[in-house]
């Protein structure tokens, strides 16, 4: 039990870090998308199940606090959440190379679905130049994490 608690508080911890660093470190123009690392390590070393049981609660809490719809990042998180886990069953021999493509592309695919979503339900957060132009920055940042976060148990 004890260690469980430990384990919560721990990584409650580093969530409530990852926002805050993800908060400071962005600017008004180009807003960093740390909180993907969060779910691409679950998804990469504990499987789909558990990238989707920390997708979904980070992208809700991204949601809350953007002040808009709530739920395209919750979609967004929890699909980027699934994905992961198949680079370690099998289908790929994981190289750091392979860890950094993944979170590129991790990235491109979370704000694509973020952007569809407030387009199709909402109002289109930006133009769609723009949103291509942010989106490769954004997987630019993230890439370079792929390399360090590795799989394994």
């Amino acid at each position: 039990m004890n260690k469980t608690v430990k384990k919560i508080a721990f990584w409650t911890i580093i969530v409530a870090g990852v926002f805050l660093i993800q908060s400071v470190v962005s600017t008004e123009l180009i807003k960093v998308n740390l909180t993907l690392l969060l779910v691409y390590y679950f998804g990469l070393k504990k499987g789909e199940l558990q990238g989707v049981a920390v997708g979904i609660p980070v992208g809700f809490l991204e949601d809350a606090l953007s002040g808009q719809l709530i739920g395209p990042g919750m979609m967004g998180k929890g699909l980027a959440g699934i994905l992961p886990a198949y680079l370690s069953d099998g289908f790929f021999i994981w190289t750091p190379l392979l860890g950094m493509l993944a979170v590129f592309a991790l990235t491109v695919f979370d704000e694509t679905v973020v952007y569809t979503s407030l387009s199709l339900f909402s109002q289109s957060p930006a133009p769609f130049q723009d949103f291509l132009a942010l989106t490769f920055v954004k997987a630019l940042i993230n890439a370079p994490f792929g390399w360090l976060i590795r799989p394994g148990k």
